[in-house]
């Protein structure tokens, strides 16, 4: 059984079928923010094609930083380089005015990386929220490392504001804020709550590496994994997308139990652990069938969580997406979460999976501050 960081459970699921056209790729509605940077500089960032803006008009106050030249590796994203930093004040807010308002759902993404940018070699540790809903602990444990935090969220007036909190002695700071506009058909929640990225998995990559703008018109962030003892299956040819979009990079691959190595090689079976009993979580599964059967033949599998059936049977469509996803979390007070896909009696092939997404439920705890 292959462990996850952190997954999910859910008692009621559905799927997206819906299709799109393949829109161009461009950066209508994106907020990037590149904090640190002086007022009115703007660049397009080579690796990502970014286009960000100084922080300067979306909050008050605020230090703008450059971290130590020895953590200013050629390697290093550009908006990393700078910071800026609260020195004063226990709440200093970031305000967002998206063009959709109120009536749009966004991903909102949160990155840090302290480089001891204030020479004192003291790790920062401080809140994080969205509007007035705690969203996260930032802990810095590397100042050579970047971190970043991701929340899908729709907004109860038309701005969104992303809030720093002093919490210890350490000072808050930030490397970049970026905002972007999501289908608000997808990643639905009960009351609309708010959704901390738990993990984005692409499974089968054959790069090793990650995805993201401009392969994904969302900039979502996808983290290749592999799990053991499977084998990956690709194609060449383009693959319909749904209302998720999960772009043709992730989707063009996916993995089978390799029937020499695997255990079972009638399932794909995986596990993680809540970071918090009562937290709620919800699960979007993405398949896409990469190969054209012969009509004798079959696949076909049905999704457990916990040993309950969470889907199925169900035989996902050539080159089309299909996602199957939670409608209402459940919360069942136990720490660790088995997912098995098995393949039914009646299918000639084994499972198939493409990709994962986990989110776990924001609480709405108010900030007292």
């Amino acid at each position: 059984m292959e462990m996850l960081k952190g997954f999910l459970f859910a008692w009621l699921i559905a799927f997206s079928l819906a299709t799109i056209a393949v829109a161009q790729n461009n950066q209508t509605g994106f907020i990037s923010i590149d904090c640190g940077i002086p007022a009115g500089s703007n660049y397009t960032d080579i690796i990502t094609g970014l286009s960000y803006t100084s922080d300067v008009g979306y909050v008050s106050g605020g230090v703008n930083k450059s971290i130590s030249p020895i953590y200013q590796t050629n390697s290093l994203e550009r908006p990393y380089l700078t910071v800026t930093s609260f020195p004063t004040g226990t709440k200093n807010c970031y305000t967002l005015t998206p063009n959709e308002g109120k009536s749009g759902k966004y991903l909102v993404r949160a990155s840090f990386l302290y480089g001891d940018y204030d020479g004192t070699a003291q790790l920062p540790e401080f809140d994080l929220y969205i509007g007035e809903t705690y969203w996260d602990t930032v802990t810095i444990s590397n100042a050579s490392t970047p971190t970043w935090m991701e929340a899908i969220h729709t907004p109860s007036n038309d701005s969104v504001n992303v809030c720093l909190v002093k919490t210890d002695t350490t000072t808050p700071f930030i490397s970049a804020l970026e905002l972007r506009p999501l289908n608000v058909s997808t990643y639905r929640t009960v009351q609309n709550s708010s959704l901390e990225l738990f993990v984005r998995l692409d499974f089968g990559s054959l790069t090793g590496e990650e995805v993201r703008y401009s392969d994904d018109v969302y900039d979502r962030i996808w983290t290749p994994y592999k799990l053991s003892n499977k084998v990956t299956i690709n194609t060449t040819q383009d693959i319909l997308q749904n209302s998720y979009r999960v772009p043709l990079a992730v989707m063009s691959t996916a993995v089978i139990p390799d029937p020499v190595t695997a255990t079972d090689p009638d399932s794909i079976n995986f596990f993680w652990y809540a970071d918090n009993t009562t937290d709620k979580y919800y699960i979007y599964l993405h398949f896409a069938e990469l190969v054209e059967l012969p009509e004798t033949e079959t696949r076909e599998f049905s999704i457990y969580i916990n040993d309950d059936l969470f889907y199925g049977p169900m035989s996902p469509d050539y080159l089309s997406a299909t996602t199957i996803y939670t409608v209402t979390p459940g919360s069942l007070g136990i720490e660790r979460y088995d997912v098995v896909i098995n393949k039914t009696a009646t299918s000639t092939h084994p499972p198939l999976i493409n990709a994962v997404e986990i989110y776990r439920e924001l609480k709405g705890n108010e900030t007292n501050i």
